[in-house]
């Protein structure tokens, strides 16, 4: 008589997908709340300009404080956005079992997010104030450094996506393919938000 085995610690891969899908979704709940609540600051000290400190006048000591050109914030959204479509390409690759369109796309995407990385950080590293150089400065970091924060986080995650894909894991699911283009969107709706909000200096 033979007694079957059952091992409580393995659980369906579903129950797994379904478990880190909410997860993620409670991430993004929590930093979209906390990327609005940046916006909604930047815009609401632009508004009041407090004894005109969103970009001081010149003193004596330091010079007037001036908004930095944009172009910057949307060469790094632009690079976001296609690092997005790398990834989309890559998710309708193995939705329909084309495991190379996977890596290539895995890989163009980790790519342009290293890219908009290496720029958000030159961005940061360039600005000609500091944080106590008045509100405008504040905010001026509070959201590339964010950006600088979501881009590590993008790089990281689609450097292991593409890598799993390299070995083949997704071969016969890929739910972490489709999680990680759902942070991608994310990742490159707030990079798209903060060049907006900078666009108002």
């Amino acid at each position: 008589m033979s007694v079957e085995t059952h091992n409580p610690h393995h659980e369906h891969p579903d129950v797994v997908g379904s478990r880190n899908r909410l997860g993620v979704i409670l991430i993004l709940v929590a930093d979209i709340a906390f990327a609005l609540g940046i916006l909604f600051v930047y815009f609401y000290l632009r508004q009041q300009n407090v004894n005109g400190m969103w970009l001081p006048s010149a003193t004596e000591e330091h010079p007037a404080i001036l908004p930095i050109n944009t172009q910057g914030s949307w060469t790094v959204t632009s690079a976001a956005a296609l690092g997005l479509a790398a990834h989309y390409y890559a998710l309708k690759g193995v939705r329909v079992g084309n495991l190379t369109q996977l890596k290539l796309g895995g890989l163009t995407a980790t790519v342009f997010s290293l890219v908009a990385l290496v720029l958000q950080f030159n961005q940061i590293s360039n600005a000609p104030f500091t944080f106590n150089s008045g509100s405008y400065a504040s905010c001026y970091y509070l959201i590339t450094i964010m950006n600088l924060v979501h881009l590590i986080l993008t790089a990281f995650i689609s450097f292991g996506n593409w890598n799993r894909s390299r070995l083949g894991i997704y071969a016969k699911d890929h739910w972490h393919v489709e999680i990680v283009n759902i942070w991608w969107v994310w990742m490159t709706v707030s990079s798209l938000l903060g060049a907006f909000a900078l666009s108002f200096s």
